[in-house]
Protein backbone atom coordinates (compact mmCIF):
# COMPACT_ATOMS: atom_id res chain seq x y z
CA UNK A 1 0.00 0.00 0.00
CA UNK A 2 1.36 3.91 -0.72
CA UNK A 3 0.34 5.40 2.43
CA UNK A 4 -0.69 8.96 2.12
CA UNK A 5 -1.22 11.28 4.79
CA UNK A 6 -2.68 14.72 4.66
CA UNK A 7 -0.95 17.21 7.22
CA UNK A 8 -4.02 20.37 6.64
CA UNK A 9 -6.05 22.15 9.11
CA UNK A 10 -6.00 25.57 11.00
CA UNK A 11 -5.71 24.16 14.42
CA UNK A 12 -8.56 26.73 16.38
CA UNK A 13 -10.21 23.84 18.23
CA UNK A 14 -7.10 23.21 20.51
CA UNK A 15 -6.05 26.84 21.27
CA UNK A 16 -3.77 28.16 22.42
CA UNK A 17 -1.80 25.14 22.60
CA UNK A 18 -2.90 24.91 18.17
CA UNK A 19 -2.14 27.81 16.08
CA UNK A 20 -2.01 28.48 12.73
CA UNK A 21 1.64 28.60 12.54
CA UNK A 22 1.53 25.38 14.86
CA UNK A 23 -1.46 23.33 14.37
CA UNK A 24 -2.54 20.12 15.86
CA UNK A 25 -0.87 17.99 13.93
CA UNK A 26 2.44 19.55 15.14
CA UNK A 27 1.31 19.46 18.75
CA UNK A 28 2.99 16.28 21.03
CA UNK A 29 0.53 16.13 24.02
CA UNK A 30 1.61 12.66 24.06
CA UNK A 31 4.81 10.55 23.86
CA UNK A 32 5.63 12.63 20.62
CA UNK A 33 3.60 14.32 17.67
CA UNK A 34 0.32 13.41 16.14
CA UNK A 35 2.07 13.51 12.88
CA UNK A 36 5.19 11.60 14.37
CA UNK A 37 3.06 9.09 15.63
CA UNK A 38 0.96 8.81 11.77
CA UNK A 39 4.43 8.56 10.22
CA UNK A 40 5.31 5.24 12.96
CA UNK A 41 2.04 4.22 12.71
CA UNK A 42 2.12 3.89 8.56
CA UNK A 43 5.92 2.83 8.70
CA UNK A 44 5.47 -1.23 8.05
CA UNK A 45 3.86 -0.11 4.41
CA UNK A 46 7.46 2.14 3.34
CA UNK A 47 8.19 5.43 3.76
CA UNK A 48 4.87 7.87 3.57
CA UNK A 49 3.86 10.17 1.52
CA UNK A 50 2.74 13.69 3.47
CA UNK A 51 0.96 16.20 1.34
CA UNK A 52 0.61 19.53 3.32
CA UNK A 53 0.65 23.41 2.50
CA UNK A 54 3.94 25.06 1.70
CA UNK A 55 4.04 27.76 5.18
CA UNK A 56 4.19 24.00 6.98
CA UNK A 57 7.65 22.85 5.61
CA UNK A 58 9.51 23.26 8.34
CA UNK A 59 7.64 21.78 10.81
CA UNK A 60 6.63 19.03 8.53
CA UNK A 61 10.39 18.58 7.64
CA UNK A 62 11.62 18.45 11.11
CA UNK A 63 8.72 15.96 11.69
CA UNK A 64 10.55 13.79 8.84
CA UNK A 65 13.65 13.98 9.74
CA UNK A 66 12.99 12.79 13.20
CA UNK A 67 11.88 9.64 11.44
CA UNK A 68 14.97 9.11 9.18
CA UNK A 69 12.62 10.32 6.42
CA UNK A 70 13.47 12.42 3.24
CA UNK A 71 11.62 15.62 2.64
CA UNK A 72 11.50 14.38 -1.19
CA UNK A 73 8.52 12.01 0.83
CA UNK A 74 6.75 15.39 0.72
CA UNK A 75 3.72 17.24 -1.38
CA UNK A 76 3.25 21.12 -0.97
CA UNK A 77 -0.13 22.15 -2.28
CA UNK A 78 0.02 25.85 -3.03
CA UNK A 79 -3.38 26.49 -1.70
CA UNK A 80 -5.28 24.86 0.42
CA UNK A 81 -7.93 23.62 -1.43
CA UNK A 82 -9.22 21.09 1.26
CA UNK A 83 -9.21 16.98 0.70
CA UNK A 84 -10.52 15.84 -2.49
CA UNK A 85 -7.73 17.88 -4.71
CA UNK A 86 -4.92 16.64 -2.28
CA UNK A 87 -5.92 13.23 -2.82
CA UNK A 88 -6.43 13.72 -6.55
CA UNK A 89 -3.07 15.12 -6.89
CA UNK A 90 -1.10 12.70 -5.52
CA UNK A 91 -3.46 10.01 -7.57
CA UNK A 92 -1.56 12.47 -10.79
CA UNK A 93 1.41 12.66 -9.16
CA UNK A 94 1.97 8.60 -8.40
CA UNK A 95 0.73 7.83 -11.64
CA UNK A 96 3.29 10.33 -13.65
CA UNK A 97 5.91 8.99 -11.18
CA UNK A 98 5.92 5.33 -12.70
CA UNK A 99 3.24 3.68 -10.13
CA UNK A 100 1.17 0.68 -11.32
CA UNK A 101 -2.49 1.95 -11.91
CA UNK A 102 -3.61 -0.80 -9.62
CA UNK A 103 -1.19 0.04 -6.54
CA UNK A 104 -3.41 0.03 -3.53
CA UNK A 105 -3.39 3.96 -1.87
CA UNK A 106 -4.21 4.55 1.79
CA UNK A 107 -5.31 8.46 2.92
CA UNK A 108 -5.17 9.18 6.59
CA UNK A 109 -5.27 12.22 8.33
CA UNK A 110 -2.27 13.44 10.23
CA UNK A 111 -3.51 14.48 13.56
CA UNK A 112 -5.71 11.39 14.87
CA UNK A 113 -5.12 9.31 17.66
CA UNK A 114 -4.80 5.56 17.62
CA UNK A 115 -4.46 3.74 20.88
CA UNK A 116 -4.83 0.15 19.23
CA UNK A 117 -2.62 -0.24 16.79
CA UNK A 118 -1.85 -4.13 16.41
CA UNK A 119 -5.98 -4.01 15.70
CA UNK A 120 -5.69 -1.15 13.13
CA UNK A 121 -2.82 -3.14 11.46
CA UNK A 122 -5.39 -5.92 11.17
CA UNK A 123 -8.12 -3.96 9.82
CA UNK A 124 -6.26 -2.19 7.64
CA UNK A 125 -4.37 -5.40 5.93
CA UNK A 126 -8.12 -6.53 5.54
CA UNK A 127 -9.10 -3.22 3.71
CA UNK A 128 -6.03 -3.15 1.49
CA UNK A 129 -7.38 -6.82 0.48
CA UNK A 130 -10.50 -5.50 -0.37
CA UNK A 131 -9.32 -2.28 -2.11
CA UNK A 132 -6.95 -4.84 -3.90
CA UNK A 133 -9.82 -6.42 -5.18
CA UNK A 134 -11.38 -2.80 -6.90
CA UNK A 135 -13.52 -1.86 -3.72
CA UNK A 136 -13.06 1.76 -2.61
CA UNK A 137 -13.15 0.88 1.32
CA UNK A 138 -13.22 3.59 4.23
CA UNK A 139 -12.95 2.39 7.91
CA UNK A 140 -16.02 3.46 10.37
CA UNK A 141 -15.48 3.64 14.18
CA UNK A 142 -17.91 1.96 16.16
CA UNK A 143 -19.44 4.78 18.24
CA UNK A 144 -19.30 4.45 22.09
CA UNK A 145 -21.24 7.84 22.39
CA UNK A 146 -23.95 9.71 20.66
CA UNK A 147 -21.50 11.93 19.64
CA UNK A 148 -22.78 14.72 17.34
CA UNK A 149 -19.00 16.25 16.61
CA UNK A 150 -18.49 13.75 13.81
CA UNK A 151 -20.23 12.79 10.83
CA UNK A 152 -22.14 9.08 10.33
CA UNK A 153 -21.81 6.04 7.62
CA UNK A 154 -24.60 4.31 7.26
CA UNK A 155 -24.10 0.35 6.25
CA UNK A 156 -26.02 -3.03 5.81
CA UNK A 157 -25.06 -5.59 7.17
CA UNK A 158 -23.59 -8.09 5.21
CA UNK A 159 -21.20 -11.42 5.15
CA UNK A 160 -17.53 -11.21 7.02
CA UNK A 161 -16.37 -7.79 8.45
CA UNK A 162 -16.73 -5.73 5.31
CA UNK A 163 -20.24 -4.00 4.76
CA UNK A 164 -21.69 -1.65 1.65
CA UNK A 165 -21.97 1.69 2.53
CA UNK A 166 -25.72 2.95 2.31
CA UNK A 167 -25.27 7.09 3.25
CA UNK A 168 -23.29 9.58 4.44
CA UNK A 169 -24.90 12.29 6.87
CA UNK A 170 -23.65 15.18 8.28
CA UNK A 171 -23.11 15.77 12.24
CA UNK A 172 -25.99 14.87 13.57
CA UNK A 173 -28.65 16.43 15.93
CA UNK A 174 -28.06 14.49 19.99
CA UNK A 175 -32.06 12.95 19.27
CA UNK A 176 -30.12 11.55 15.76
CA UNK A 177 -27.06 10.42 17.26
CA UNK A 178 -29.06 8.40 20.19
CA UNK A 179 -31.19 7.04 17.23
CA UNK A 180 -27.75 5.99 15.19
CA UNK A 181 -25.95 4.67 18.57
CA UNK A 182 -29.10 2.38 18.84
CA UNK A 183 -29.39 1.10 15.13
CA UNK A 184 -26.11 -1.13 15.08
CA UNK A 185 -25.65 0.36 11.35
CA UNK A 186 -24.29 3.70 11.98
CA UNK A 187 -20.70 4.42 12.29
CA UNK A 188 -18.39 7.72 12.63
CA UNK A 189 -16.50 8.63 9.58
CA UNK A 190 -12.80 9.01 10.40
CA UNK A 191 -11.89 10.42 6.91
CA UNK A 192 -9.92 7.32 6.22
CA UNK A 193 -10.07 5.71 2.35
CA UNK A 194 -8.15 2.82 0.74
CA UNK A 195 -8.26 2.55 -2.91
CA UNK A 196 -7.02 1.34 -5.67
CA UNK A 197 -5.05 4.16 -7.89
CA UNK A 198 -7.09 3.52 -11.31
CA UNK A 199 -10.32 3.43 -9.46
CA UNK A 200 -9.85 6.25 -7.36
CA UNK A 201 -8.74 8.53 -10.77
CA UNK A 202 -12.15 6.39 -12.78
CA UNK A 203 -14.20 8.34 -9.96
CA UNK A 204 -12.71 11.89 -10.32
CA UNK A 205 -12.88 11.31 -13.91
CA UNK A 206 -16.89 10.12 -13.70
CA UNK A 207 -18.00 12.66 -10.72
CA UNK A 208 -15.43 15.57 -10.54
CA UNK A 209 -14.26 15.85 -14.24
CA UNK A 210 -13.41 19.40 -14.36
CA UNK A 211 -11.48 18.88 -10.92
CA UNK A 212 -9.58 16.20 -12.76
CA UNK A 213 -8.93 17.99 -15.63
CA UNK A 214 -6.73 20.45 -13.89
CA UNK A 215 -4.97 18.32 -11.79
CA UNK A 216 -4.01 16.15 -14.73
CA UNK A 217 -2.81 19.24 -16.62
CA UNK A 218 -0.33 19.53 -13.89
CA UNK A 219 3.31 19.13 -15.11
CA UNK A 220 5.71 16.18 -13.80
CA UNK A 221 8.43 19.31 -12.60
CA UNK A 222 5.55 21.00 -11.25
CA UNK A 223 6.30 24.28 -12.76
CA UNK A 224 2.63 25.03 -13.17
CA UNK A 225 1.24 23.72 -10.21
CA UNK A 226 0.11 26.94 -8.76
CA UNK A 227 -1.37 28.13 -11.84
CA UNK A 228 -3.44 24.68 -11.97
CA UNK A 229 -4.53 24.65 -8.28
CA UNK A 230 -6.00 27.89 -8.72
CA UNK A 231 -8.56 26.53 -10.86
CA UNK A 232 -9.63 23.96 -8.52
CA UNK A 233 -12.82 24.40 -5.73
CA UNK A 234 -11.74 23.32 -2.19
CA UNK A 235 -14.52 20.38 -1.09
CA UNK A 236 -13.84 17.33 0.11
CA UNK A 237 -13.34 14.35 -0.61
CA UNK A 238 -16.35 12.82 0.68
CA UNK A 239 -18.66 15.49 -1.19
CA UNK A 240 -16.42 15.40 -4.30
CA UNK A 241 -16.15 11.21 -4.61
CA UNK A 242 -17.49 9.15 -1.59
CA UNK A 243 -20.97 10.18 -1.42
CA UNK A 244 -21.10 9.43 -5.09
CA UNK A 245 -20.15 6.20 -5.00
CA UNK A 246 -22.67 3.14 -5.10
CA UNK A 247 -20.48 0.45 -4.34
CA UNK A 248 -18.47 1.83 -1.53
CA UNK A 249 -17.79 -0.49 1.14
CA UNK A 250 -17.09 -0.34 5.03
CA UNK A 251 -15.00 -1.60 7.58
CA UNK A 252 -16.90 -1.08 11.07
CA UNK A 253 -13.56 -0.70 13.73
CA UNK A 254 -12.76 -0.34 17.29
CA UNK A 255 -8.93 0.40 17.44
CA UNK A 256 -9.71 3.12 20.04
CA UNK A 257 -9.54 6.21 17.39
CA UNK A 258 -9.89 9.52 18.24
CA UNK A 259 -10.07 12.60 16.46
CA UNK A 260 -8.27 14.77 19.30
CA UNK A 261 -10.44 17.47 18.01
CA UNK A 262 -11.51 19.64 21.48
CA UNK A 263 -10.24 19.76 24.54
CA UNK A 264 -13.14 18.28 26.03
CA UNK A 265 -12.15 14.88 23.93
CA UNK A 266 -8.11 15.74 25.20
CA UNK A 267 -9.82 15.58 28.69
CA UNK A 268 -11.27 12.18 28.40
CA UNK A 269 -8.61 10.44 26.64
CA UNK A 270 -5.79 11.42 28.66
CA UNK A 271 -8.00 10.16 31.72
CA UNK A 272 -8.13 6.47 30.02
CA UNK A 273 -4.38 6.72 28.90
CA UNK A 274 -2.97 8.77 31.70
CA UNK A 275 -0.36 10.19 29.69
CA UNK A 276 -1.33 13.80 28.96
CA UNK A 277 -1.48 15.73 32.52
CA UNK A 278 1.97 14.24 33.32
CA UNK A 279 3.47 15.74 29.77
CA UNK A 280 2.07 18.85 30.36
CA UNK A 281 4.72 20.99 32.76
CA UNK A 282 2.08 21.99 35.36
CA UNK A 283 2.19 21.32 39.09
CA UNK A 284 -1.97 21.60 40.21
CA UNK A 285 -3.27 21.46 43.60
CA UNK A 286 -6.99 21.93 44.21
CA UNK A 287 -9.26 22.76 47.27
CA UNK A 288 -12.89 21.89 47.24
CA UNK A 289 -12.31 21.20 43.18
CA UNK A 290 -13.13 17.67 41.69
CA UNK A 291 -13.17 16.61 37.65
CA UNK A 292 -11.11 19.83 36.57
CA UNK A 293 -8.83 19.26 33.67
CA UNK A 294 -4.89 21.87 33.49
CA UNK A 295 -2.54 21.67 30.82
CA UNK A 296 -0.08 24.19 30.41
CA UNK A 297 3.54 24.66 28.25
CA UNK A 298 4.73 26.51 31.00
CA UNK A 299 6.62 25.79 34.32
CA UNK A 300 3.91 27.26 36.74
CA UNK A 301 1.61 26.12 40.06
CA UNK A 302 -1.97 26.21 39.08
CA UNK A 303 -4.24 26.54 41.83
CA UNK A 304 -8.03 25.74 41.65
CA UNK A 305 -10.18 26.37 44.60
CA UNK A 306 -14.22 25.72 44.75
CA UNK A 307 -14.45 24.90 41.26
CA UNK A 308 -15.47 21.70 38.91
CA UNK A 309 -15.29 20.41 35.74
CA UNK A 310 -13.33 22.89 33.79
CA UNK A 311 -11.00 23.23 31.08
CA UNK A 312 -7.48 25.15 31.73
CA UNK A 313 -5.24 25.68 29.26
CA UNK A 314 -2.75 28.08 29.49
CA UNK A 315 0.55 28.95 27.48
CA UNK A 316 3.44 31.95 27.56
CA UNK A 317 0.66 34.63 26.06
CA UNK A 318 -2.68 32.68 26.25
CA UNK A 319 -5.38 31.10 29.02
CA UNK A 320 -7.95 29.34 27.96
CA UNK A 321 -10.55 28.91 30.99
CA UNK A 322 -13.83 26.52 29.79
CA UNK A 323 -16.38 24.71 31.26
CA UNK A 324 -16.25 20.80 30.20
CA UNK A 325 -18.85 20.09 27.43
CA UNK A 326 -18.46 23.78 25.99
CA UNK A 327 -15.02 23.23 24.04
CA UNK A 328 -16.32 23.16 20.52
CA UNK A 329 -16.98 26.52 21.30
CA UNK A 330 -13.15 27.43 21.66
CA UNK A 331 -13.33 28.03 17.56
CA UNK A 332 -15.58 31.15 18.01
CA UNK A 333 -13.75 32.01 20.50
CA UNK A 334 -10.64 32.02 18.32
CA UNK A 335 -12.39 34.45 15.66
CA UNK A 336 -13.46 37.16 18.54
CA UNK A 337 -9.50 37.22 18.92
CA UNK A 338 -8.77 37.92 15.56
CA UNK A 339 -11.26 40.09 15.19
CA UNK A 340 -9.49 42.43 17.93
CA UNK A 341 -6.24 42.24 15.82
CA UNK A 342 -4.10 40.41 18.47
CA UNK A 343 -2.08 37.70 16.61
CA UNK A 344 -2.41 35.05 19.40
CA UNK A 345 -5.28 33.22 17.47
CA UNK A 346 -2.50 32.32 15.36
CA UNK A 347 1.30 32.62 16.10
CA UNK A 348 2.96 31.47 19.23
CA UNK A 349 5.87 33.10 21.16
CA UNK A 350 7.82 30.24 20.08
CA UNK A 351 8.46 29.46 16.15
CA UNK A 352 10.59 26.91 14.59
CA UNK A 353 13.31 27.48 11.60
CA UNK A 354 14.97 24.73 9.33
CA UNK A 355 18.04 24.98 11.71
CA UNK A 356 16.55 24.82 14.98
CA UNK A 357 13.81 27.90 16.71
CA UNK A 358 13.42 30.68 18.79
CA UNK A 359 11.38 31.41 21.77
CA UNK A 360 10.82 35.06 22.15
CA UNK A 361 11.17 35.89 26.23
CA UNK A 362 10.39 39.32 26.19
CA UNK A 363 9.18 42.24 23.45
CA UNK A 364 9.04 45.90 24.35
CA UNK A 365 9.55 49.33 22.44
CA UNK A 366 13.41 48.98 23.56
CA UNK A 367 14.90 45.74 23.11
CA UNK A 368 13.81 42.19 22.38
CA UNK A 369 14.84 39.01 24.44
CA UNK A 370 14.88 35.54 22.06
CA UNK A 371 16.31 31.84 23.54
CA UNK A 372 17.82 30.74 20.57
CA UNK A 373 18.27 26.70 19.80
CA UNK A 374 20.26 25.53 17.40
CA UNK A 375 20.53 22.05 15.66
CA UNK A 376 23.97 20.07 16.17
CA UNK A 377 25.40 21.42 12.81
CA UNK A 378 23.35 23.42 11.46
CA UNK A 379 23.58 27.47 11.22
CA UNK A 380 21.74 30.22 10.62
CA UNK A 381 21.94 32.40 7.18
CA UNK A 382 24.76 34.95 6.94
CA UNK A 383 22.78 38.54 7.33
CA UNK A 384 22.57 41.48 8.37
CA UNK A 385 19.69 43.78 10.03
CA UNK A 386 19.47 47.55 9.32
CA UNK A 387 17.18 48.89 12.34
CA UNK A 388 18.80 46.84 15.41
CA UNK A 389 22.28 45.02 16.93
CA UNK A 390 22.30 42.25 18.73
CA UNK A 391 24.18 40.52 21.60
CA UNK A 392 24.86 36.54 21.66
CA UNK A 393 25.45 35.09 25.30
CA UNK A 394 25.86 31.26 24.49
CA UNK A 395 24.17 29.09 27.45
CA UNK A 396 25.17 25.54 26.37
CA UNK A 397 26.98 24.21 23.32
CA UNK A 398 29.47 25.26 21.22
CA UNK A 399 29.17 28.21 18.73
CA UNK A 400 30.95 29.37 15.56
CA UNK A 401 30.22 33.16 14.98
CA UNK A 402 31.42 34.54 11.52
CA UNK A 403 31.60 38.35 12.13
CA UNK A 404 31.75 40.72 8.86
CA UNK A 405 33.86 37.23 7.78
CA UNK A 406 35.96 37.03 10.98
CA UNK A 407 35.51 33.73 12.80
CA UNK A 408 34.96 33.17 16.50
CA UNK A 409 34.77 30.28 18.34
CA UNK A 410 32.57 30.40 21.68
CA UNK A 411 31.80 28.19 24.88
CA UNK A 412 28.89 28.37 27.27
CA UNK A 413 29.10 31.71 28.46
CA UNK A 414 31.00 33.42 25.61
CA UNK A 415 29.43 36.52 24.35
CA UNK A 416 29.76 38.89 21.42
CA UNK A 417 28.53 41.86 19.89
CA UNK A 418 26.74 42.36 16.69
CA UNK A 419 26.90 45.50 15.74
CA UNK A 420 23.73 47.16 13.37
CA UNK A 421 24.74 46.40 9.77
CA UNK A 422 27.57 44.32 10.60
CA UNK A 423 27.30 40.63 8.72
CA UNK A 424 26.94 37.65 10.62
CA UNK A 425 26.15 33.94 11.28
CA UNK A 426 26.08 31.89 13.83
CA UNK A 427 26.30 28.25 13.65
CA UNK A 428 26.19 24.95 15.97
CA UNK A 429 29.76 23.37 15.90
CA UNK A 430 29.11 20.84 18.21
CA UNK A 431 27.48 17.37 18.90
CA UNK A 432 24.00 18.54 21.13
CA UNK A 433 21.65 21.47 20.61
CA UNK A 434 23.26 25.07 20.96
CA UNK A 435 21.27 26.91 23.44
CA UNK A 436 21.67 31.33 22.74
CA UNK A 437 20.16 34.13 24.29
CA UNK A 438 20.16 36.84 22.40
CA UNK A 439 19.23 40.79 23.50
CA UNK A 440 18.26 43.08 20.56
CA UNK A 441 18.79 46.74 20.87
CA UNK A 442 17.47 49.52 18.25
CA UNK A 443 14.07 50.88 16.66
CA UNK A 444 12.23 48.08 15.09
CA UNK A 445 12.82 43.89 16.33
CA UNK A 446 10.61 42.68 13.22
CA UNK A 447 11.43 39.19 12.06
CA UNK A 448 11.97 40.94 8.27
CA UNK A 449 14.26 42.64 9.45
CA UNK A 450 16.64 40.59 7.87
CA UNK A 451 19.02 41.28 4.64
CA UNK A 452 20.51 37.49 3.59
CA UNK A 453 23.73 37.03 1.84
CA UNK A 454 24.01 33.22 1.54
CA UNK A 455 21.06 30.79 3.17
CA UNK A 456 21.59 26.76 3.38
CA UNK A 457 17.61 27.10 3.06
CA UNK A 458 17.44 28.79 0.21
CA UNK A 459 15.55 31.18 1.19
CA UNK A 460 15.05 35.15 -0.35
CA UNK A 461 16.87 37.97 0.96
CA UNK A 462 13.87 38.99 3.38
CA UNK A 463 12.11 36.22 3.49
CA UNK A 464 11.66 34.41 7.32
Amino acid sequence: MRAVILSGGSGTRLWPVSRRSYPKQFCDFFDQSFLENTLDRLSSFGAPEVITIRSMATLTERALKKKGLAPTSVVYEPLQKNTGPAIALSCHLALMNGAAPTEVVGVFPADHLISEEREFSRVLHLAVEEAGRGSVVTLGIRPHAPETGYGYIETKDGPGEVRSVLKFHEKPTLEKARSYLKSGQFFWNAGIFIFRLDRMVEAFQKHQPQLWEAVSGIKKDLSNLEYQYAKLPSISIDYAIMEKLSDLKCIPSDFGWSDVGSWDEISRVSEELQEVQSSGKQQVFQVESAGNFVYSLQQKVIGLVGVDNLLVVDTADGLLVSRKGMSQKVKELVEQIKESGSNTASEHAFEWRPWGGFEVLADTEQFKVKKITVDPGARLSYQSHKKRAEHWTVIEGEAEVILDDVSHFLGANGSIEIPMGSKHRLKNVGKTPLTVVEIQTGTYFGEDDIFRYQDDYARQAEEK
